[in-house]
Parts: structure tokens; C-alpha cells; sequence
């Protein structure tokens, strides 16, 4: 009589493990095959129209355009008259810590004499990097230099001056002003 109580406890036991095994592989089968979720049949979405292609040109003109709409009489709005650009000097080894150089217009920077801010370094190019004034701001413009020119320590070939930025060429920074 034990024994046939013993076997129908197993038989149980065995039972319930087998039906606790179906209902996690079922489960499990339902959540990977369909990801949890039934899927959606695949719909073929229309293609969106190619962004509209402006020239540089365009662009600027859209600028002032907009600069035009937001003043009161509808002349272009000039932020040049309430500001001073300037660079100024934090460390070289040719010119000395706190020396001010006003912008006006484009300036050259380079070894060569007929340059506007010249740097007497090795790693200056001859005609090394321009700032030229757009639309009311202030962009340096690597000439081809060999060593690079830098804003805010990231090698740039073109990039637009903020107050605070720092500029380095060669071994000469620069934080610009206005």
C-alpha cells in the first residue's frame, strides 16, 4: 500500500511539472514569435518629397529677409553699431599676455609683413588664417596654414567667432571680444 502511494505521488508530481512546462513553452512561443504583440502587416508608406535644395546665395537672401521683417520701419536690422570686436592676447611667445587688436573689416593673420596681425612663429604660416566680418559676425578662415587653425581648441577650416571663443594659431591664443 506504500508503494502505490509513493508511485501516485510521483505520478503527480510528474504530472504537474509536465503541465508547468506547457504553459511556459507557450508562453515563451507567444512572446518570441510575435514579439509580445501580434504584428502589423506590412504597408508600404508613401515617399516624402525631397527637401527643397537652396543655394547659398538664397539663403542669405532669406536671412535678411527675415532680419527685415522683425524691425519696426522695415530696414535691416545693424547690431554692428553697439559692438567693439577685438582679439585679445592670453598667451604667445611673441607678443605679450593683454595686447588688444581692434577688427575693422577683414584681417589677415600670418608671418608675412604685409599681414595685419603677424606672428613671428614656426608654426605660422606665412599667410595663415582671415577674419572677415559676415552678416554682423565675425568668421576665421584657415588659409591652407600647415599647422591648422583652432577655435576653442578644435582644428577648424572655417567657424564662426562668439564672445569668449578662444582662437590659436600656432602657438598664440587669442580670445575674441566685442
Amino acid at each position: 500500500m506504500d508503494i502505490i502511494l509513493l508511485i501516485l505521488k510521483i505520478a503527480g508530481l510528474v504530472l504537474l511539472y509536465l503541465f508547468i512546462w506547457l504553459i511556459v513553452r507557450a508562453t515563451t512561443r507567444d512572446v518570441y514569435s510575435a514579439g509580445g504583440v501580434e504584428a502589423a502587416p506590412d504597408i508600404a508608406m508613401p515617399e516624402a518629397p525631397p527637401p527643397p535644395v537652396a543655394t547659398p546665395a538664397e539663403r542669405s537672401q532669406r536671412r535678411r529677409e527675415r532680419q527685415t521683417e522683425r524691425t519696426m520701419a522695415g530696414e535691416a536690422l545693424d547690431l554692428t553699431a553697439n559692438i567693439d570686436p577685438r582679439l585679445i592676447v592670453e598667451r604667445s611667445p611673441v607678443a605679450p599676455a593683454g595686447v588688444v587688436f581692434p577688427l575693422s573689416g577683414p584681417v589677415t593673420i600670418g608671418r608675412a609683413p604685409t599681414s595685419d596681425i603677424i606672428l613671428d612663429e614656426t608654426f605660422v604660416s606665412q599667410t595663415h588664417a582671415r577674419l572677415i566680418l559676415r552678416d554682423q559676425f565675425y568668421f576665421v578662415e584657415d588659409l591652407g596654414s600647415t599647422n591648422g587653425t583652432f577655435v576653442n581648441e578644435k582644428e577648424v577650416s572655417e567657424a564662426q567667432l562668439k564672445p569668449d571663443s578662444r582662437l590659436r594659431i600656432g602657438e598664440t591664443v587669442f580670445r575674441y571680444e566685442e
